[in-house]
């Protein structure tokens, strides 16, 4: 049996777990990566965007189920200790046919997502 993001502790294979439930529009598995008390920020903000697991699920929730298309492809992924940083290309986004870039900055503790910061094109 594969390792959950709860026992794994490599905080690319968290992310790598996120990205593949992300990509499968799977809350269950997209949440099963985050913290209950993860925040989520946009890069430069010192306030959160969303906040908890809850606030997560129903963020997410409400994308998967707008974006029945919607798939990130990493461009290029970098990582150094707790951190990893993935310059990701959206398609499928809300059904708009234009890609998006996005780069993430996830920051991983104990198997798990704690912080990550969005800076958007």
């Amino acid at each position: 049996m594969a390792d959950t993001p709860h026992t794994q502790q490599d905080p690319v294979a968290v992310v790598q777990a996120q990205l593949d439930a992300y990509n499968a529009r799977d809350i269950e598995r997209f949440c099963a990566c985050f913290a209950p008390d993860a925040q989520l920020f946009d890069l430069g903000s010192p306030t959160p965007t969303t906040v908890g697991l809850l606030a997560i699920r129903q963020r997410y929730q409400a994308l998967f189920d707008q974006s029945p298309a919607l798939h990130s492809r990493v461009l290029s992924r970098s990582a150094l200790g707790a951190a990893v940083v993935d310059v990701e290309l959206i398609t499928g986004r809300l059904g708009r046919p234009e890609p998006m870039h996005l780069m993430m900055v996830f920051e991983v503790h104990q198997g798990l997502i704690q912080r990550a910061y969005a800076v958007r094109e």
